[in-house]
This record gives structure tokens, C-alpha cells and sequence, in this order.
């Protein structure tokens, strides 16, 4: 049967994992900070977590400067949410054919993926507490596949390999990783939520919109790393954004550009705000009048306004 599963598997991706689910049970209640993940009656149903992965270019797109801003590495191109659905899906199907009812999903679970995936050998927690895997560092999109069978499983916990490196402790500019990971000073977090950025904050926005790659882009494990295996994820032009334009982007607007890419989904309020610090950063005085003019069109936005105040300051004294 295991052999039945990895055939259809291996369709989608090259790593993979089984974790029966007892184990990770019992080794999340010891050893997890469970966070929001403290719920298993929802895993009664099921035997097995499959556990998978899947790369995305490691490749670099090439900033365009002063002016825009671009996004992390994470939200090249397509939404992985939907091509990574599309998959697991796939595999499901295929499971259905032998006999086998299973439950897939990416990012949004009640499994805690990647501890899931630390329990089954994918990878090991760094210490920028991103998963990190021998053959993709940690340039990987983890999803779960929960089943209704009982497999052998392959509870193999790697140790981390990190050593006395700190060096993405070191180059986080929110300090965010000092005293292990702290959410709520990652920038690439905070790029996600809808709240005013104090002077600190829009400090960190130097040229990212949306997510941040410092860390990562730091870390030794992620060198020389460059895998090209789904065409969904090759960068198609959106990842350079034109800050002037995000400013006055309406709603239909931004869901006709960016509803296709991972970032659609923090709105494009957020993202103005974001692409407000970028400006702020980069002393361009000349969008002054569009700020005020974004200030006036959005004014029942009051924590944007209140972000945009602080920047317009920040710009009139230079």
C-alpha cells in the first residue's frame, strides 16, 4: 500500500514524509508551544500526516531601484496557495483510487506543518525558525496530507546542523530572532498586518513590499540553492511594483493585478502602507502631493493615515 502512495506522490513532488498521527501528537503536547495548533480532535478521523514539500526558484529577481518596491521570494508570480492546492488535490484523487480518503492543505492547517515535517525528516528548525531542508535550504513551501490509513511512518527528528552560526540572528534589522523568534518584530509578519507603523517600523521597509528575504537570503544553508521544478513559480514581471502607482490603486484594481499572487490576500491597503515606508525611506520628496492625495481618498482608513502622517514628516524635513 505504502508503495501504491508514494507512486501517486511522486507525481507532484520529490520529498515527502509519513508521520503517523499519534506521534505527532504525542511529541507536540511534550515538546511544542502549541501556539494555535492545541487541538487534535479534529485528527480522530485520521491515521497518518503525509508530510511534503515543494521548491521555489532560489533565483534571484533583480530589484529595479529607487522607486519600487518588490516582493519576497515567497510570492514570485502565482499564489503557491492555489498551485500547491492543485496538487494536493491530485494526490488525493489518486488516493481515492485506493480506497483512501485524505484531507490536504498548505499554510492555512490545524496541523503545525512545520513540526509536522521536523517529526517526519523533511528538515530541522534554523535558528530564524524557518524549516531547513539538505536539498532545498529553505527556500520550500510545506503542505500536509492528512489520511485515513495507517502507513510506516518516518519519525526521524534531525538535529540541527546550525552550530554556533548566528548570522541571521545578526542581519535581522528588527531583531526579531535575539531571543528566539519573535512574531510580532518580524518584518515580514508585520508587512502582513493591518495596523500604523510607528517611525521604528517604517524603518525597516527599505525596498520590500511584501514579506522579507534577509534572513533567509543570509543564511549559509541557502547558498548555491537554485531549483526550477514548477513553471507556476518562475517570476512573470509582477514582482517589481511601482511605488506611485500602488499609492492610488483602488480595490478592483489591485484584485485585477495582484489577485493571482500570493500577496492579493493582504489587501491593498496594506500594501499601500507598505509601499508608503518604502517611500519614506527613500527620501522621495516628490510624492509628497500623492500622499496627501491618498491621505484624503482612503480618510476612513485611520491607521494608514496615521503611517502616512509619520512619513509625510519624515519626507517635509528633508
Amino acid at each position: 500500500m505504502k508503495d501504491k502512495v508514494i507512486s501517486i506522490l511522486e507525481k507532484q513532488t520529490d520529498t515527502y514524509s509519513f508521520l503517523n498521527v499519534d506521534t505527532y501528537i504525542k511529541n507536540h503536547k511534550e515538546n511544542s508551544m502549541h501556539g494555535n495548533f492545541d487541538n487534535y480532535a479534529f485528527l480522530n478521523k485520521f491515521k497518518t500526516i503525509i508530510t511534503l514539500a515543494f521548491p521555489y526558484p532560489k533565483k534571484e529577481v533583480k530589484y529595479m531601484g529607487k522607486g519600487y518596491g518588490i516582493l519576497a521570494r515567497f510570492s514570485y508570480s502565482n499564489d503557491y496557495h492555489k498551485v500547491i492546492a492543485s496538487k494536493l488535490d491530485e494526490v488525493i484523487s489518486g488516493l481515492n483510487t485506493l480506497g483512501i480518503k485524505g484531507y490536504g492543505s498548505v499554510d492555512v492547517s490545524k496541523i503545525d506543518e512545520k513540526y509536522a515535517a521536523s517529526l517526519s525528516g523533511i528538515g530541522y528548525f534554523g535558528k530564524h525558525s524557518i524549516l531547513i531542508n539538505p536539498q532545498y535550504g529553505s527556500y520550500m513551501f510545506l503542505a500536509t496530507i492528512l489520511i485515513d490509513k495507517s502507513l510506516n511512518e518516518d519519525y526521524k527528528v534531525v538535529g540541527s546542523e546550525c552550530g554556533d552560526c548566528t548570522i541571521c540572528i545578526d542581519v535581522c534589522p528588527s531583531n526579531a530572532l535575539e531571543d528566539g523568534f519573535n512574531r510580532d518584530k518580524c518584518i515580514s509578519h508585520l508587512s502582513q498586518t493591518k495596523m500604523p507603523f510607528n517611525e521604528e517600523q517604517i524603518s525597516y521597509f527599505k525596498s520590500m513590499i511584501y514579506g522579507c528575504d534577509i534572513c533567509l537570503k543570509a543564511c549559509p544553508k541557502n547558498k548555491g540553492i537554485d531549483f526550477h521544478k514548477i513553471e507556476e513559480f518562475e517570476p512573470n514581471g509582477i514582482e517589481n511594483i511601482w511605488l506611485e502607482d500602488m499609492l492610488l490603486m483602488s480595490k478592483k484594481e489591485f484584485r485585477k493585478k495582484f489577485g493571482n499572487n500570493t500577496s492579493h490576500w493582504i489587501g491593498a491597503s496594506t500594501m499601500r502602507r507598505n509601499a508608503l515606508c518604502i517611500i519614506g525611506n527613500q527620501k522621495l520628496v516628490e510624492y509628497i502631493p500623492k500622499i496627501k492625495k491618498s491621505m484624503s481618498v482612503y480618510k476612513d482608513n485611520l491607521w494608514y493615515n496615521k503611517t502616512a502622517d509619520i512619513v509625510l514628516k519624515k519626507l517635509e524635513r528633508e
